[in-house]
């Protein structure tokens, strides 16, 4: 209304004004006569307009002021909690409802520092959106808002008691359902090998001994097949299960039978921190199992998002009589490398002669198939060496390696790569060539271990086997194509069984030696296959004094250190730890390598002590009997061992009988 007002007396002077100029042409005295009235409004209005804006501008201050002394006693008196602090965390002002929840007795909080008083983390609480502060056994949400004086910076900052949502959250999150998938391991053989008056009764104790442990959690447990189970519990008995290491699976290896067959279970359990649905919550639960299998059964492998936990797992992977498998998977592979345009064998960073053996035994079967066959390599090491001369005198294998850049103009769509001796991303010879390969083949006897190799159309992965050339020699049995390999492919393939047998005296079963007859009447010959393992004098020496250096800790296992950045200290480190096994009452060997990467660790054991558990917990993996691990960039043998030691005394821990 007063802007109208005035609108209304500028036009009115500006009208004066006006008609002053006009009477002027025809009367100058009128004419003046307005000008005067025109000046007398003019100087009026001016005065009068800033007095006005004064007035008006004080009655507004004092209504802000009015309106901030409102806030403030509002602000003071709001039952959130509030606090004004700098950048360094300096309390400059909170109301009533932060000194209730967090002043300690009478002492005030103002200009002490949050952070150390409360051991508030102000840093996190500005840069996440969705901050949870606890405090007194309360949870609190934190909200931040950043202002400034004009000098200084400063964080208003809101504390919303969140606790009983945090409760009902986690209530939620206990109980919430998981699956758990069981499969007994060696049904087959059970089957095959108990007689028909005893098998009920054996399966009848594991049946029993399942539902017996899915009541005692109170769950709800389905054999959906005859060797396969799915229970479903609350979330919150898994810290129970994890901390007794799933005592079901000594239970069940333990039921007496005449056969001496011990019976054993595969459990996977999959949880995620995110919110998933039935569907999704089932499909990482299998997933696990899956890594279970592949790890040779007898274990628990429960798996939280990407982070995977290993239980169990304490005897050797059974050794599996029927061959249904090997057929299956042998008429699978020699279909896909059929359709093939080309295929390329690959296998893990440092080949060794079981690598490099079984990749030349697939050479041939290419061959065979009218196939183009290149084996990928980086480099020749002190390993392989001696096979890979082998193979240069033979004018056939002049032009099988091809280095990983090559590699990459092979076309993508229809290259088969095989990748075999492993099965863990990081640890391929190449890991990029795999991103675009669309046909990817893999063949393994390693127990599986961290991020293994996706969206593959085969997977043939046996922990029993004592070696992937033991793998292949069987698949290439069923091929049924003439002139499927010569004596030098059987030499290959022989080399890498005796370097991973240690000349067939450890980890071999009765199909370890039926592939070995097999490679025999191929052509290969055991004296070859000695003299491509035989060591040089500088080898020899190096691995002595290996041995030389180890110390004996809890009576039975033997640990060594030694540095050695030569292209074969790795190999000396592992027929080092082989050779610490020679010595009486040694059940378990460790030899630290300290190399120009970091350290290396080797493992071997008689059977007793499973060296695979122990260097999982390091980061590496393996067998019961062969393990490995590695620490890249650390220069300290002491700390090596020191590290070794209490993966020792961690595994003795798990393992002490309950």
């Amino acid at each position: 209304m007063k802007e109208y007002k005035k609108t209304l007396i500028r036009f009115a002077i500006i009208s004066v004004f006006v008609l002053s100029i006009l009477i002027g042409f025809y009367n100058i005295y009128l004419g003046i006569f307005g000008l005067m009235i025109f000046l007398t409004l003019f100087i009026f209005y001016k005065k009068s307009n800033p007095r006005d804006e004064i007035q008006i501008n004080k009655a507004i201050d004092e209504i802000y002021s009015d309106l901030d002394k409102i806030n403030q006693e509002r602000m003071y008196e709001m039952p959130i909690s509030m606090a004004i602090v700098d950048g360094d965390g300096i309390i400059y002002w909170y109301n009533q409802a932060f000194g209730k929840a967090f002043k300690k007795e009478k002492e005030a909080l103002f200009k002490k520092n949050i952070v150390e008083e409360l051991e508030f983390n102000l840093t996190e609480a500005v840069k996440q959106e969705d901050f949870t502060f606890h405090h007194d056994d309360r949870d609190y949400g934190v909200v931040t808002n950043a202002f400034t004086d004009s000098v200084h910076s400063f964080e208003l900052l809101h504390f919303f008691d969140v606790t009983e949502q945090s409760r009902q959250k986690e209530l939620y999150r206990k109980k919430s359902p998981l699956f758990c998938y069981i499969v007994v391991d060696n049904y087959d053989e059970i089957i095959e090998q108990f007689p028909s008056h005893k098998r009920s009764e054996i399966l009848g104790k594991v049946d029993l001994k399942i539902n017996e442990w899915a009541k005692k959690l109170g769950s709800v447990i389905i054999e959906y097949e005859k060797d396969r189970y799915l229970m479903i519990f609350e979330r919150g008995k898994i810290c129970a299960l994890q901390k007794e290491n799933f005592q079901i699976l000594d239970a069940v290896r333990e039921i007496e039978n005449d056969e001496k067959i011990p019976i054993t279970l595969s459990i996977g359990i999959g949880i995620s921190e995110k919110i998933l649905g039935i569907k999704e919550s089932q499909e990482i639960s299998h997933a696990a199992l899956d890594i279970a299998l592949a790890r040779g059964g007898d274990q628990a492998v429960v798996r939280q998002d990407e982070k995977m936990s290993f239980y169990g797992g304490k005897t050797e992977a059974t050794e599996k009589r029927t061959k249904v498998k090997a057929r299956v998977k042998a008429y699978g592979l020699k279909e896909l490398m059929k359709e093939a345009d080309q295929i390329l064998l690959m296998g893990h960073q440092n080949p060794d002669m079981d690598c490099l053996g079984s990749a030349v035994g697939l050479l041939g079967a290419c061959k065979a198939l009218g196939k183009e066959g290149k084996i990928v390599i980086k480099e020749i090491n002190y390993s392989i060496k001696s096979l890979f001369d082998y193979l240069l005198e033979n004018k056939d294998y002049q032009d099988a390696f091809i280095t990983p850049k090559e590699a990459e103009a092979y076309n993508k769509k229809n290259t088969l790569l095989i990748i075999l001796d492993t099965q863990t991303v990081s640890y391929l010879e190449s890991p990029g060539l795999i991103e675009d390969m669309a046909k990817i083949v893999v063949i393994d006897h390693h127990r599986r271990s961290g991020k293994s190799i996706e969206n593959t159309l085969m997977t043939y992965t046996e922990a029993y086997a004592s070696s992937t050339c033991e793998l292949v020699t069987e698949l290439l049995q069923y091929f049924d194509e003439k002139n499927l390999m010569n004596a030098v492919e059987a030499n290959a393939l022989m080399a890498g069984m005796c370097m991973d047998t240690k000349m067939f005296t450890l980890k071999t079963g009765v199909r370890t030696f039926e592939a070995a007859s097999y490679l025999k009447r191929k052509g290969a010959d055991t004296i070859i296959s000695k003299i491509l393992l035989q060591d040089d004098l500088n080898t020899y020496t190096a691995k002595s004094d290996a041995v030389k250096n180890a110390k004996i800790y809890y009576d039975n296992i033997a640990i060594s250190t030694f540095e050695n950045n030569t292209d074969y200290g790795k190999l000396i480190a592992a027929q080092a730890a082989d050779e610490l096994l020679n010595i009486k009452g040694i059940v378990a060997s460790f030899i630290i390598l300290k190399n120009i990467e970091g350290l290396a660790i080797s493992g071997r054991s008689m059977g007793e002590v499973n060296v695979q558990l122990i260097l999982e917990k390091l980061g590496g993996g393996g067998h019961l009997a062969i393990a490995g691990a590695q620490i890249p960039g650390e220069g300290n043998l002491e700390i090596g061992k020191e590290l070794v030691l209490e993966a020792i005394e961690k595994y003795k821990k798990e393992n002490e009988t309950k």
